[in-house]
């Protein structure tokens, strides 16, 4: 069964018909994903199914306005590997300025009317299908609506030459959509955003079977979050980040960890250390508090980077003084909120690491902080002031 799934998932495009397509969605080698679709007349009809920390089933059907937003939607959404979960099911309708959405799980239901001037496209996450339909749309700008949000927003489109175009959301970088001479999408590539998917059109693609044997296979949680622990002079320290892995890819220097770029230092929101006692770096001061870690990696070495910066940017009064302002996510860094830069020793390791391993190690009167990921160990002492 396995090499048959692996036949499907690379089967090459082919003369496929412009009303269906087929896509599979990878992370580095792991499938993330399988999609189909199939446009008859003004109606959509696709099934997604999706790998994350479990296993669920899109089946959506689409109606078009005649401006090329959606005038209808209604979705089932479900766990294929888990019966008892309940399924959620979403009907969207657009009439005049405002889309009604019911979103209804098990026994109960949320109606929300979202003014939606001159009408929307739903936002169905990391959706190749999706992404054909905001190039379709024509229009720099395409406002689109995720199903259970109260207000829409744009995604913004851009042609490049004759056979690609970038797609760029939410302040993410842009991510690059091949296409064929009719303008459907061939390759979906996000390498240069956080998410890092890339989706291939393929030629055929038994969505039946695939799903039935990734049912019970979820990856997981892609970059998992970790913490680790020790102590100096009597005083406590901990970081707190997550750790997204290798899956095949190259990281120093690639998509993964550019040189010469400020670095997350992990996944998802900033990495976070923690001390209860003063410390100095590197001859340094840290004082006793929270702080978010940024490293700056470079084919020459690794500069790591302690910024004073733990909340989410803010722009009132009132919301910088919110107690529940979310963490800072990993790619907000500002270069302002520096507390300190100090270099790291680096050395190279093998065989390589898969999976982003931060560490603290005592050292006598000292915490080595060390970080490995592939073939690189980077380190810098920590000390008790």
């Amino acid at each position: 069964m396995r090499a048959a799934l692996l036949f499907c998932l690379a089967a090459p495009l082919a003369g496929q018909a412009p009303s269906a397509g087929s896509f599979v969605v990878r992370l580095g080698r792991d499938t993330l994903g399988i999609e189909q679709y199939r446009v008859t007349g003004t109606r959509i009809e696709g099934d997604i199914l999706g790998r994350g920390q479990v296993v669920t089933q899109r089946h959506f059907t689409l109606t078009l306005a005649p401006n090329g937003t959606v005038s209808a939607l209604d979705m089932s959404t479900r766990q294929p590997g888990n019966p008892t979960a309940p399924t959620v099911h979403t009907t969207w309708t657009t009439t005049g300025d405002t889309t009604v959405v019911v979103l209804t799980r098990g026994d109960s239901s949320r109606t929300l009317r979202v003014a939606t001037p001159g009408g929307v496209l739903p936002y169905l996450g990391w959706s190749a299908i999706m992404f054909e339909r905001y190039l379709a749309f024509g229009k720099a700008q395409v406002p689109v609506l995720s199903p259970g949000d109260a207000q829409p927003f744009a995604i913004d489109v851009a042609r490049i030459g004759k056979d690609s175009a970038t797609v760029t959301e939410r302040g993410e970088a842009g991510t690059r959509v091949g296409l064929d001479a009719a303008g459907r999408a061939l390759s979906i590539d996000g390498s240069a955003t956080t998410e890092k998917h890339v989706a291939t059109r393929v030629d055929q693609l038994d969505f039946a079977a695939l799903a039935a044997a990734f049912a019970n296979r979820p990856l997981g949680a892609l970059s998992p979050s970790d913490s680790v622990q020790a102590t100096i002079g009597g005083g406590s320290l901990q970081i707190v980040y997550s750790r997204p892995s290798l899956r095949g890819r190259v990281a120093m220097g690639g998509v993964l960890v550019p040189w010469n770029q400020v670095w997350r230092t992990g996944a998802n929101a900033a990495t976070r250390l923690t001390t209860s006692t003063d410390l100095t770096v590197a001859g340094q001061k840290i004082p006793a508090g929270a702080y978010t870690l940024f490293t700056l990696p470079r084919p020459t070495g690794w500069t790591l980077i302690f910024s004073k910066q733990t909340k989410a940017p803010c722009q009132t009064a009132a919301q910088c003084a919110d107690p529940n302002r979310r963490p800072l996510w990993g790619t907000d860094y500002s270069p302002d909120s520096d507390l300190v830069r100090v270099e790291m020793q680096v050395a190279t390791q093998s065989p390589p690491v898969e999976q982003f391993t931060i560490t603290l190690t005592p050292r006598g009167d000292a915490v080595e902080l060390g970080m490995a990921w592939e073939r690189t160990v980077t380190s810098v002492e920590l000390r008790k002031r």
